[in-house]
């Protein structure tokens, strides 16, 4: 996900460790997938209550795709 200077980063918010602990959490006690991304999502929303829905699951997920996901080139 590109940031523009509007935008901040979801991962220098102090929530990020939090979510990513939800996650991991969730996917060690081997939680369903939406669970473990749904775990990740409650992290963010008791740091954030004052936040939309929307923009906390926006918020969360990308905490845990920037930390989770390994894109691999095309050969």
């Amino acid at each position: 996900m590109a940031w523009h200077g509007w935008e901040t980063d979801p991962m220098t918010d102090g929530a990020a460790a939090d979510v990513l602990a939800a996650f991991e959490g969730a996917e060690k006690a081997r939680l369903p997938t939406v669970d473990c991304y749904l775990a990740g999502v409650e992290a963010w929303r008791r740091a954030h209550p004052d936040q939309s829905a929307a923009y906390v699951g926006m918020q969360a997920v990308a905490v845990i795709l920037a930390a989770k996901v390994k894109l691999r080139p095309d050969n």
